[in-house]
């Protein structure tokens, strides 16, 4: 009884680390995606925050630094409720203001179990429009968090391979 009770524990273990980042909130940033569709291009960066109880995006931000627009800043310190898409489990908004008479739309696709999202957006003024796409990569993610996960699954894995090879031994 014993060790049915321990490996129980230990599966529960695992399975409560290996979502401890699906419930957690996420600050998410990024940096250096390149504008396109302008002269000399430039540099778009962006930050939000996703409260995965509420389902909300705050601190929204996006900086854009060009030769044709200048050093242009957005935020927006609300909330903004997500739209949830059920075919892929992702969170989205879509948010649009107008800043010294430039049209900035910024859209973010969030995945809470994965802990990426892409961001695409466009900055235009009467006479210029410039576009970005940023797509994060797995590795973007926090080192510590991968890291503490993946050293309670090689400790499960030893756990279980050891049981397996006791067992074998025994009968």
């Amino acid at each position: 009884m014993s060790r049915s009770l321990k490996l129980a524990t230990v599966c529960v273990i695992s399975l409560l680390a290996l979502s401890l980042s699906a419930y957690a909130n996420s600050n998410d940033s990024f940096q250096n995606a390149v504008l396109t569709g302008v002269s000399h291009g430039g540099d778009v960066s962006g930050t939000f925050d996703f409260n995965s109880s509420t389902h909300q995006f705050s601190d929204i931000s996006v900086s854009f630094v060009s030769t044709v627009f200048g050093d242009v800043n957005a935020s927006d310190s609300g909330s903004i409720n997500g739209t949830y898409n059920p075919g892929n489990g992702t969170w989205s908004f879509k948010w649009q203001t107008i800043k010294n008479w430039d049209l900035i739309t910024y859209d973010v696709v969030y995945n809470p179990t994965t802990n990426q999202f892409t961001a695409s957006g466009s900055i235009q003024n009467l006479w210029n429009q410039g576009n970005f796409n940023y797509m994060q990569v797995p590795e973007g993610g926090n080192a510590l968090t991968y890291l503490l996960l993946s050293g309670i699954s090689l400790f499960v894995a030893f756990f279980t391979s050891r049981k397996r090879r006791h067992a074998m031994r025994v009968s």
